[in-house]
């Protein structure tokens, strides 16, 4: 059977499809109640594509590194928990393989709660008249799907190292903390930070005259983002698994 459809019947056998609705569902009610606070709210700033994105995508930058590191920790727990680790390897199992299988399944699932959220907020907005950009909402789309391939495989890698996922979780749980604060850090330094990176690729931030909100203008290097992002996505999936190979062989 195919590797990655293998870790998918993981996925279904251990119920791990629900703890992905359940991580989303909390993600979807926290940001309805956060849009419908501000939506009630007439103001200068006009509630457009522009203006949810700019709410949602703080709360999504908690969730989503969040959401990666429980699947990484649950999906690596299985091969941990009944000692199959060495027995896979013993059994001519690829180290690479391994990993790939079980990030491209971590990836896959993460990129349909993104798409499943993604259309709800979209029902969420149209119900409250909010206008839809498609332009920004595709480049967020793309940039929340990105975003997710450095934390996964970081996340991976330290759950298929260690034995005991209290230092997965706990690492995923600062980064979680981290995103939180994206949309207030320097573009400079969120580079540098992976959990940081749905902040990054937000397409929109918020303009303040005089402490008051003047609106949500597109960032001018957006672009840039999304390919610094990329980029760097791609070199960590390459680097975790070289790590996971070698570790594994010593």
């Amino acid at each position: 059977m195919n590797p990655v459809a293998l870790e998918f019947r993981k996925l279904h056998r251990k119920h791990l499809w629900l703890t992905v609705f359940l991580v989303l569902g909390f993600e979807l009610v926290w940001a309805v109640v956060a849009l419908t606070m501000s939506l009630s709210h007439e103001g200068a700033v006009p509630h457009d594509s522009a203006f949810v994105i700019a709410q949602v995508s703080q709360i999504h930058g908690i969730f989503a590194p969040v959401l990666a590191t429980v699947l990484a920790s649950r999906i690596a727990a299985m091969e941990h928990d009944g000692g199959m680790m060495p027995v896979l390897f013993a059994a001519n199992q690829s180290r690479t393989g391994l990993f790939r299988a079980k990030f491209f399944a971590i990836f896959a699932a993460t990129t349909i709660a993104t798409i499943v959220g993604f259309l709800a907020v979209l029902g969420y907005g149209a119900t409250k008249g909010v206008t839809a950009d498609w332009y920004l909402i595709g480049v967020f789309f793309a940039g929340c799907v990105l975003a997710n391939a450095a934390v996964i495989s970081i996340q991976l890698t330290l759950a298929l190292l260690f034995t005991r996922q209290a230092v997965t979780l706990s690492v995923g749980i600062i980064g979680g903390l981290l995103g939180s604060f994206a949309g207030f850090m320097p573009a400079l330094v969120s580079m540098f930070l992976p959990w940081q990176y749905v902040g990054l690729v937000t397409p929109v931030r918020m303009h303040v005259i005089d402490g008051r909100i003047a609106g949500f203008p597109m960032v001018p290097e957006i672009g840039l983002h999304l390919l610094i992002v990329a980029a760097v996505g791609a070199i960590s999936v390459l680097v975790c698994q070289a790590i996971f190979s070698r570790r594994s062989r010593d």
